[in-house]
């Protein structure tokens, strides 16, 4: 099965299994949210039909004292009613022609409350002993209540279906946002082990092919000497690939915490400058006054030397500058080589990326950056010709140019590191 049939088969089955954990989200949220639906459907139910049964109440008491005592006004749809005789009377007016008898008999068989319907609405009926033969009977509509049931049923019903179907939802861009940084980390990890191979596979190469070419037949000593020189250059790349790669793996997996410590930044980057030696290429660093920052020393010192080797691949000249800019302090390393490739300049920190069309791995930048992001810090690149018609050809100390000459104030290429001071 080839890389991208499988990429595609884990495809598959991550959507299968976020489709299945969905379902089951929706089946426990509806097992859930079902009996509690159902539960307060019911005392909402309740709550509607006391509030229609309390209405029916106080029309009955306000008829009783109506009936018991002349000062008071009879409700609207009352009745006095005796089922051994048949008969009935309005206690006040009527507007209703409900079956009073028998409403009445329910009354006598003990249903003081009767819910019925007419052909014209619904209505409830209320009734109780007044004496030993007759009863007093109320009926109210039940349109508000029948209007309110429907609210009820509705609201719940809503509720019911939609609650499972938003915690499914939910499951389902939550997977989805889980499985995103999982699968971008999967793909990060293809992306580098495709470009670490790419960057051993040239060095190999020319190992395989200058052994082999030595071996071929017998050669005078001269040209014995020159395969192996090749193959030494070629397993020194190998070896500074392999060494970037487990180096940035490091920084990437968090193995390596900074060890803070008080650190002299202008002499941490004159002693790197003091440090490079390369024929052709002049490193100086300009001294400056006395910059501390809470910072690991071996670390920083990597970020300087990364970052000033890789100008020294494309200049002939490469300065370094320490100063202190508000709360943070400052290394800029700028060099009179042709400067970065305009189309790669937003990406020069990027793993793999090279700023110009010479250099190394493509490593080194990236490494410094992480570090630099590991302090606190940024890291910014830019070509000189590009900074300086911004910054008027000085800096904000009001120094000219890092080599003080011409040629480097209209050329090259500026990396600025910036740190937080000590505090």
């Amino acid at each position: 099965m080839s890389n991208t049939q499988l990429a595609d088969s884990k495809k598959r089955t991550a959507k299968r299994s976020r489709r299945l954990q969905t379902l089951w989200a929706l089946v426990v949220a509806s097992a859930l949210v079902l009996p509690l639906a159902w539960l307060g459907y019911r005392n909402s139910v309740k709550s509607v039909e006391a509030e229609t049964l309390q209405e029916a109440n106080d029309g009955l008491n306000q008829a009783l004292a109506a009936f018991l005592y002349e000062d008071f006004a009879a409700p609207a749809n009352v009745w006095t009613a005796n089922v051994e005789e048949g008969w009935f009377t309005p206690v006040g007016d009527e507007w209703l022609e409900p079956p009073i008898l028998s409403l009445a008999e329910g009354v006598l068989n003990d249903e003081e409350i009767v819910r019925y319907s007419f052909v014209n609405g619904d209505f409830l009926s209320v009734g109780r002993w007044i004496d030993e033969e007759s009863v007093l009977i109320t009926v109210v509509e039940r349109d508000q209540e029948s209007s309110a049931l429907r609210r009820v049923l509705l609201k719940w019903l809503a509720l019911a279906l939609l609650a499972p179907i938003g915690v499914a939802l939910l499951a389902w861009q939550s997977l989805g946002r889980m499985r995103g940084p999982e699968e971008a980390a999967h793909t990060v990890n293809r992306e580098f082990i495709a470009d670490a191979a790419h960057e051993l596979r040239t060095p190999l190469s020319i190992i395989q092919a200058s052994a082999g070419h030595a071996l071929a037949r017998d050669r005078e000593a001269d040209a014995y000497r020159e395969s192996l020189e090749e193959i030494l250059e070629a397993t020194e790349r190998a070896g500074a690939s392999v060494g970037e790669l487990l180096e940035f793996a490091r920084l990437e997996s968090g193995q390596a915490s900074p060890r803070l410590a008080p650190l002299r930044l202008d002499l941490l980057v004159e002693e790197v400058a003091n440090s490079i030696r390369i024929d052709d290429v002049e490193v100086k660093a300009i001294p400056g006054e006395a910059i501390v920052v809470e910072a690991d020393y071996n670390l920083i010192r990597q970020v300087v030397d990364n970052i000033t080797r890789n100008a020294t691949a494309r200049a002939s000249k490469v300065v370094l500058t320490t100063y202190q800019d508000d709360n943070e302090a400052r290394i800029e390393i700028s060099d009179n080589g042709p400067g970065f490739d305009e189309g790669v300049l937003a990406h020069v920190f990027e793993r793999f990326r090279r700023g110009d069309r010479s250099g190394g791995v493509g490593l080194g930048m990236a490494i410094a950056r992480t570090i630099v992001e590991l302090h606190g810090g940024t890291c910014e690149a830019a070509n000189r010709k590009a900074a300086d018609s911004k910054t008027g050809e000085t800096g904000k100390t009001g120094k000219t140019d890092a080599a003080g000459e011409e040629d480097s104030a209209s050329s090259g290429a500026l990396v600025t590191v910036r740190l937080p001071l000590a505090k």
